[in-house]
């Protein structure tokens, strides 16, 4: 898949089949997280790899699933994700605001990298940060930024142009659509508000 046609055709996916992501390419998606651009290179992030079918259903328990339409696209048992990545952070490498910056640049590499191998994904924040912190072990200086869960989808979201409202919903069909706004909305060329 070319690489601007990744980017296009990624959905966010929370619906999963009962398959195991590789443990490779799970490897091979941090890897192209540490890849991502860090404010003056200091690189604050780490990761942590959850593929372990236990404590997957128990990292599942800490995390709040697609708050427009809870609670039904929480994923039932047998539709959840069968990895994670937990990505951390370093407070005492780099700023909080760097930290987060460096941290959205590594997951979007993580999405896009996931989607191009087949891989579905979400990014979740909606987290019980000091549960997680626990049940990983993560020290207490670093900070957990995300989730993102992974695995090979059971859905097929679709995207649209949104009038006004963004807010994703779910047809008649039980289908996920996902409004964005349209270019000529958000862009500007040579001053803002100038129009395309």
């Amino acid at each position: 898949m070319d690489f601007i046609d990744v980017i296009k055709t990624r959905r966010t996916i929370r619906l999963f089949k009962d398959q195991p992501v590789p443990a490779q390419l799970l490897l091979d998606l941090v890897d192209c997280a540490r890849l991502a651009p860090s404010a003056a290179n200091r690189q604050p992030l780490q990761f942590v790899i959850v593929d372990d079918p236990d404590l997957c259903t128990r990292l599942f328990e800490n995390l709040a699933w697609a708050g427009f339409v809870t609670p039904k696209r929480n994923p039932p048992a047998g539709k959840r994700p069968t990895a994670y990545i937990v990505v951390i952070t370093n407070p005492e490498i780099s700023s909080v605001t760097a930290c987060s910056v460096d941290a959205a640049a590594a997951i979007a590499n993580i999405l896009l990298a996931a989607w191009s191998k087949g891989v579905g994904s979400c990014w979740l924040g909606a987290i019980k940060r000091d549960e997680i912190k626990t049940l990983l072990a993560i020290p207490d200086h670093l900070n957990i930024n995300s989730v993102v869960a992974l695995g090979y989808p059971a859905e097929s979201p679709v995207s649209e142009n949104a009038a006004q409202d963004v807010k994703y919903y779910l047809d008649e069909s039980d289908n996920l659509h996902v409004p964005k706004r349209i270019l000529a909305q958000i862009t500007s060329r040579n001053g803002f508000g100038r129009g395309l």
